[in-house]
């Protein structure tokens, strides 16, 4: 069985990333829109969409890490 704290490691490093990846998905979903509305002349509308998509994609990351999550294991 493991002990109490090697538990709290796992936890701790299980859930240390979520931050850096949910940060990323929304920069680049917006620098990407930002980037495509300067050479495509559609601004705003690009960089709302990478908006969207970005926010979609860490509440994804967000929400599959839930699931994926077994306290039990820990």
């Amino acid at each position: 069985m493991i002990s109490e704290r090697e538990r709290m490691w796992r936890i701790a490093g299980r859930y240390s990333l979520l931050g850096i990846e949910m940060w990323s998905a929304v920069a680049v979903g917006t620098l990407g829109g930002r980037w495509l509305d300067t050479h495509l002349g559609t601004s705003p509308y690009l960089f709302w969409f990478g908006l969207v998509v970005g926010i979609g994609a860490a509440t994804r990351t967000v929400v599959h890490l839930v699931k994926t999550t077994n306290m039990k294991k820990l």
